[in-house]
């Protein structure tokens, strides 16, 4: 794995500063975003969007922040969860969009960078389809080689302490991301000052973490004692599949599956699996609102190749299908050896939920295992409300968030910023 270095400016659409932004004005912080070429034919490129702390820029860490999916905008952490904004529509003129501080944004003691990617999701781009991630090796080389080409062209942030952090899907990304900057870090690519990680409501091992569906949802009284049998039964076929082909290939193990969540939804009369206490799907229509405007997209250096915004791609997520139900766990007891971990899951998501996380956790060899499985389960308390509970030891550290879903910065801002701030602060 080479880094990407072009000093050359980027072709299409130039990476610049973000000075002023409609429905809000000038911008507090500095601010950076555009385009990192992610192959050498600069036919591939993601999109980023840098804000500096609010607090000392010059000293505090820089946290990556990466959505899941696969084939997920990282725009939906930016403006959902965690970024320094929310967007608001005019009750009387609803395609007239507007911006709000975010009271809780991880820009508050941090920098924040995010990033849209594997190239084809969000604001990213491929001018030739033949360069789209195709496996998430190949997306962990694009996420690699743009990290790089932001610090080569900003060289000043490279000396800061990095953190990532993600969600879902990310669980495998990031993993992946910091494995490559431990590898290259011992070459002769330039150094990337990683300091940690942190994975919210990880998809890692589906094998393991599938078999909870059952259980959780019958915990959580969405389904009787006759539907978790079915569910049992669609997992044992899940199981079968992913058994007979390892590694996976095949989207036909993905579909297979699929089949347990859809069913236990179907059947509790349509919860939505990420957060059981509610019906439907979540709905991100207000973030492509807004950075669908020509105005919006001027001032973001936002290339004339990109369409209309989705929260997910659908090409991303059907390349990347493939190998969706492979577990990438045997990643993780290196990084618990070599640096501060954190995994964290919100008490209401099923999808990823936090008895397939202590399973998975569970099932790893590292060598502070036996120490961390005898930690008990703590309360965590913030500003004398119940968070959540925790339980640490070395360098790994796992929390169950009270009152979260899969997507904790939303439900849980306030419990999930002190997350960031005392896992980056110790």
């Amino acid at each position: 794995m080479k880094a990407q270095k072009d000093d050359a400016r980027l072709p299409e659409c130039e990476a610049g500063e973000v000075t002023k932004l409609p429905g809000y004005g000038k911008v507090k912080e500095k601010q950076l975003s555009g385009y990192l070429p992610v192959t050498d034919k600069n036919d591939a490129f993601i999109y980023f969007w840098f804000f500096e702390s609010q607090g000392n820029p010059d000293k505090d860490p820089i946290v990556l922040w990466l959505n899941g999916g696969p084939g997920s905008s990282s725009f939906i952490g930016l403006f959902a969860e965690n970024g320094p904004y929310k967007i608001q529509r005019d009750r009387l003129y609803v395609d007239n969009y507007y911006l709000v501080d975010n009271p809780y944004s991880w820009n508050k003691n941090a920098s924040y960078l995010m990033i849209d990617q594997p190239a084809g999701a969000g604001l990213s781009y491929v001018t030739d389809p033949k360069e789209s991630a195709r496996t998430e090796q190949e997306a962990t080389d694009q996420l690699y080689r743009g990290l790089q080409c932001f610090f080569d062209r900003w060289p000043a942030y490279r000396k800061q302490d990095l953190y990532i952090f993600g969600e879902s899907f990310a669980g495998v990304y990031i993993p992946m991301l910091a494995t490559a900057i431990l590898d290259e870090n011992l070459k002769d690519q330039p150094y990337i000052n990683l300091k940690g990680i942190g994975v919210g409501d990880g998809f890692v091992h589906p094998y393991i973490q599938e078999s909870t569906y059952g259980n959780y949802a019958y915990a959580h009284g969405l389904i009787g004692l006759n539907e978790k049998k079915e569910a049992d039964k669609l997992y044992r076929k899940c199981a079968r599949a992913i058994k007979r082909s390892q590694p996976v290939t095949s989207r036909r193990v993905d579909k297979i599956c699929n089949k347990i969540e859809e069913y236990i939804s179907k059947v509790s009369g349509g919860a939505n699996v990420y957060d059981v206490r509610l019906i439907g799907d979540y709905n991100f229509d207000i973030i492509g609102g807004y950075l669908d405007q020509p105005a919006v997209r001027k001032a973001l250096h936002v290339s004339p190749h990109v369409k209309a915004w989705k929260d997910t791609s659908k090409r991303i997520a059907y390349l990347l299908e493939r190998g969706e139900q492979n577990s990438y766990a045997d990643l993780y007891p290196r990084l618990f050896e070599s640096l501060p971990v954190l995994i964290y899951n919100g008490i209401y998501d099923m999808d990823c939920n936090f008895m397939g996380t202590d399973a998975w956790i569970k099932a790893l060899d590292w060598s502070y295992k036996k120490q961390f499985l005898q930690q008990e389960r703590l309360p965590w308390f913030n500003e004398g409300q119940l968070a959540g509970h925790i339980r640490s030891y070395s360098n790994l550290t796992q929390v169950l968030v009270a009152g979260a879903g899969h997507l904790v910065p939303l439900d849980q801002p306030k419990h999930a910023l002190a997350l960031l701030n005392n896992f980056t602060q110790k």
